[in-house]
């Protein structure tokens, strides 16, 4: 008798293991990932003298892609312009929509540069960046910056949107 208790008592054991589900499975199904898209359009300059302002020609688009449990996203920008000069431009991701002037997400400088041809196309396809937004931000944005990081500075900007969330099983 006390040969099937243990029987009867290791199978319902291992009926429980069974039931559960790993520690793998828990981690991939805590796992959310959230994808931001945007276009740029241009920002209206003031030029140094007295009356005109202009905009330039300037269009692109920009994704930001990360998992919450890592504080790491990828990050592809395609941006455009009528700049024919090889030059790097500056870039930020920042809570709020365009012309708000609040702070990045971080630090200016901690944000690849976006290498410009003579053509006037640059584009960054950041596969790890230490970049988070963190959830329920609200409106997010990016500006793309000549000349210095400044509002001033900004010649494009993207309102970007939460274009998917899903938690993967």
């Amino acid at each position: 008798m006390s040969h099937r208790v243990q029987l009867s008592a290791a199978l319902a054991g291992a009926l429980l293991l069974l039931a559960q589900p790993s520690a793998a499975q828990d981690s991939v199904k805590v796992m959310q990932a959230r994808t931001y898209d945007g276009q740029f359009r241009p920002i209206q300059q003031t030029s140094g003298g007295v009356g005109m302002r202009g905009s330039q020609r300037i269009f692109g688009q920009v994704r930001i892609v990360f998992r919450e449990s890592t504080d790491r996203s990828r990050v592809t920008l395609m941006i455009n312009t009528s700049l024919n000069q090889t030059e790097i431009l500056n870039w930020s991701a920042n809570p709020g929509r365009c012309g708000s002037g609040t702070p990045a997400f971080m630090p200016i400088a901690q944000f690849p540069g976006i290498e410009m041809g003579t053509n006037g196309r640059g584009e960054i396809d950041v596969q790890e960046m230490q970049l988070v937004i963190p959830p329920g931000s609200g409106n997010v944005h990016v500006n793309v910056y000549r000349g210095g990081t400044g509002l001033e500075n900004v010649i494009a900007c993207s309102n970007l949107k939460l274009v998917e969330e899903k938690k993967k099983k």
